[in-house]
């Protein structure tokens, strides 16, 4: 049997039926597995839909209420209609109440169904089934597309990508046959799609462009009269919807348009992350965004386009058009509410389909003869590339510490990641640093006040020069340690701490320093845990004894809410009345068992 013999073999036993949608759900799966081992939420809006907001998605019946209120269950006011993602926190929470392992499950079932579904769109838009499954196993294991999987509360993106992936196979099976079904399964398709995201409004516009531009089909027919009356009332139920879960206004239509048109050039940016995946970040400002990358990408593709034997102008402007349509209007949403504006990662799920679009319909059969032979080796390679960037970029959402951290490093800029450090011990040498750099001389800890972005780049850099010449010195690394706490960096701050600690055993003052930081991000045992250190070394530390009592009054554990809060007012801590009052109302154990 020759090679082409061989390819053919190959590709009819691995991609015969069901088989591909197999091996694109196993790949998934395999792929993002180790999200069962995360324990832990992010803090980053996933544990405020789920554990702050549980009585509101606990039970089944509680899907009724999600279209009647923002995402965030405001009784009124909010701007985020989305009621099929509460839909779908509350499947999730039938599985695992308030545990991450349920939600993860239900993440990664969306995944491998959007790359089903996509699979299945590429063949319709007339890809062979070979190059479509390599185009979505491509997609499957970007890094670009990790974060709608890996982060619990980007997930309304492949959600949104169900939705509208099947309605886009409905919508070509209607046009193919004019069944009553696939009409109405079409419209439920799209209905599903609009309660799950705003910009779902952009398919219509899609749809048509697919009818008279790659199907060819008549402007005017009773077929398109259907989809309009169809697609109109539903926008219109939407409106009447939302309007009745009292949401905020969309606003000034024109000065949307006008401030999403003034940013287009962050498409560049996205665009970038589809062919060098290692330009990633989690949410970064637009200070911190550069498009460089995206330039070379356009170049590159414009190149591809270039050399590629046949053009499919009428499915390169579609994959274009598809891009654009379902990116660019996200950006009036992170410009209009939030400030300064975030530009989310996995806002580039839908968007990237677009692109492979175009990639996928470029063709280089003579150009590429020599190089048959080896492809399959390519392409192994190029996957598992991908895959291993793709499984290292997961680690990043382990928890509020390492997303915390590469959310600091990926927007420096972004000053929600300067945190202030006046809760901690500040070591006298740090102090003066500190002094230095503000120009100002203080008198007594308490009036430390923030350190500037500028100021707190140019400690860090002399605390990390002077570590590469004396490499064991606890105070620089508790110094360290702080200041980048400050920076936002807490992985890194940890690791200098437990290297202080490590190198300095006995200062108490480190291992408070490390619960403050545990605390901030909410690792409350290993708070406790450090604080109960800090007191093992100096039983005295009156901020330990007041962090702890107020801890162990959020855990519940009263009596010993009651008995740090003793000994902290004892080493001569002024504690709130107001909170001695309130654990005051709980008797002790002891008295409720009399």
């Amino acid at each position: 049997m020759n090679f082409i013999g061989k390819r053919l073999f190959i590709c009819d036993f691995f991609l015969r039926s069901w088989r591909p949608y197999m091996w694109l759900t196993f790949v998934s799966f395999l792929l993002y597995m180790q999200l069962f081992t995360f324990s832990e939420y992010t803090y980053f809006d996933d544990h405020y839909l789920i554990v702050e907001s549980f009585s509101y998605i606990d039970k089944i019946s509680d899907i009724g209420h999600a279209f009647l209120e923002d995402v965030s269950h405001q009784g009124q006011g909010g701007c985020l209609y989305r009621p099929m993602l509460t839909v779908s926190l509350i499947l999730s929470a039938q599985i695992s109440g308030t545990a991450p392992f349920g939600y993860h499950l239900i993440d990664i079932i969306l995944h491998s169904a959007s790359c089903c579904l996509f699979f299945a769109a590429l063949q319709i838009l007339g890809f062979k089934r070979s190059v479509s499954f390599l185009g979505t196993l491509l997609f499957c294991v970007h890094p670009a597309v990790t974060q709608a999987t890996a982060w619990i509360a980007g997930r309304n993106d492949s959600l949104l990508a169900v939705f509208i992936l099947f309605g886009f196979i409905t919508y070509a099976k209607f046009l193919s046959t004019s069944s009553l079904k696939w009409y109405l399964l079409h419209l439920l398709c799209f209905t599903l799609a609009m309660f799950t995201k705003e910009s779902a409004i952009m398919f219509p516009f899609l749809a048509l462009l697919y009818s008279f531009s790659l199907k060819r089909e008549k402007i005017f027919s009773l077929t398109t009269v259907l989809l309009l009356v169809g697609w109109g009332i539903i926008l219109v139920n939407w409106h009447l919807t939302r309007s009745a879960a009292q949401l905020v206004p969309i606003g000034d239509k024109l000065l949307a348009a006008k401030t999403v048109l003034s940013n287009l050039w962050i498409a560049l940016f996205y665009f970038g992350k589809y062919f060098w995946p290692l330009n990633l970040a989690f949410a970064p400002i637009s200070e911190d965004i550069h498009i460089t990358v995206g330039i070379i990408s356009v170049v590159f593709l414009s190149l591809a386009l270039f050399l590629s034997e046949r053009k499919d102008w009428r499915l390169i402007f579609f994959g274009i058009a598809w891009f654009v349509a379902f990116l660019v209007p996200t950006f009036f949403y992170d410009l209009a509410v939030v400030t300064p504006p975030k530009f989310y990662e996995h806002r580039g799920y839908i968007p990237f389909m677009g692109i492979l679009f175009v990639f996928l319909s470029f063709s280089y059969t003579k150009r590429t003869e020599s190089f048959k032979k080896f492809s399959p080796c390519i392409f192994m390679f190029l996957f598992g590339v991908l895959g291993y960037f793709s499984f290292i970029h997961t680690l990043h959402f382990k928890n509020c510490i390492t997303l915390s951290e590469y959310d600091a490093a990926t927007s420096p800029n972004d000053p929600r990641r300067y945190n202030t450090i006046t809760r901690m011990n500040i070591p006298k040498e740090l102090d003066q640093r500190i002094s230095a750099a503000q120009g100002i001389v203080r008198h007594s800890e308490d009036s430390l006040t923030a350190v500037s972005k500028k100021d707190l780049w140019k400690i860090i850099d002399d605390l990390k020069n002077e570590l590469r010449s004396s490499h064991i010195d606890p105070e620089l690394h508790h110094s360290l340690a702080i200041v980048y706490f400050a920076r936002g960096l807490l992985l890194s701050s940890e690791e200098n701490f437990l290297a202080a600690i490590q190198d300095k055993p006995q200062d108490a003052n480190v291992p408070y320093n490390l619960g403050v930081l545990y605390y901030s991000a909410h690792e409350r045992k290993k708070a406790e845990q450090a604080w109960l250190n800090a007191l093992q070394r100096d039983s005295t530390m009156g901020k330990a004894h007041h962090n702890l009592s107020y801890l162990y009054y959020e855990l519940g554990q009263h009596e010993l809410a009651r008995l740090h809060c003793q000994n902290a007012m004892q080493c001569g801590i002024q504690i709130s009345p107001e909170f001695v009052k309130e654990i005051q109302k709980n008797p002790p154990t002891n008295a409720i068992n009399k």
